[in-house]
């Protein structure tokens, strides 16, 4: 396990791992396009015009999920830790918008889903370039689990990877129903990961909520599943 030492060369990781995907993205575009095709694809991925319900079903979706594993996990005489946002709405409040300036979404999402899809898609269906991409990004976070205290290190590498994949296939059917817009992916991403800590379903460093984990993952996957079986594949 690593405990980084060096506050610069913390930052500079931090900054390739939460910033390099939606970095590469722009100058692969501008490399490509030019200012101009850089601007359409901004343009394209920026759109907000997709549809509130699109919108809201990706705020709401993963508070779901999580508060049924939680009930799940209680009715089996499962415990679950007191809420880090418990008597502190505003600061949970605040917590999303620093989740998705620094968070990850807002540095990743214009990589993985506003440039990487759509190039995957050009030659796969979506339903393999979601697998695809889902163990990409899985990859991309490998690091975080020999980096100490981060919430990776304490989640077994495995169930990870499935539920990157499990997501990446969610994030696609958004993608794909929201004009290629980049804004329900960040809205989505970033709900992930605060919902998360509303509702502490990420596995404690003891592994004692690992079930609570695991029927969130379950949850997830039965949601993936039943989007990668849909006959039209819409």
């Amino acid at each position: 396990m690593l405990r980084t030492q060096w506050p610069t060369v913390g930052m500079v990781l931090f900054i390739l791992g939460g910033f390099g995907p939606g970095i590469a993205a722009i100058a692969l575009v501008s490399y490509a396009s030019g200012r101009d095709g850089l601007r359409r694809w901004l343009r394209r991925s920026l759109q907000w015009r997709v549809g509130g319900c699109w919108l809201a079903l990706s705020f709401f979706l993963p508070l779901a999920v999580m508060a049924l594993a939680a009930a799940g996990h209680m009715v089996l005489g499962g415990t679950i830790t007191p809420s880090p946002a418990s008597r502190h709405l505003l600061l949970a409040m605040v917590n999303f918008g620093l989740v998705l300036l620094l968070g990850g979404p807002l540095g990743e999402e214009f990589g993985w889903r506003g440039y990487a899809l759509p190039v995957l898609q050009e030659h796969y269906s979506w339903r393999v370039a979601s697998l695809i991409l889902g163990g990409v990004w899985g990859v991309w976070h490998l690091p975080l689990f020999y980096i100490a205290n981060t919430a990776q290190s304490h989640i077994p590498m495995g169930l990870f990877m499935v539920s990157t994949i499990a997501l990446s296939v969610l994030f696609t059917w958004l993608f794909n129903h929201t004009k290629e817009s980049v804004l329900p992916a960040l809205v989505l991403h970033t709900t992930i990961n605060s919902w998360a800590w509303v509702i502490p379903v990420m596995v404690m460093p003891d592994g004692s909520n690992l079930r609570l984990y695991g029927m969130a993952l379950g949850l997830l996957m039965l949601i993936a599943l039943g989007l990668l079986y849909k006959m039209d594949g819409s």
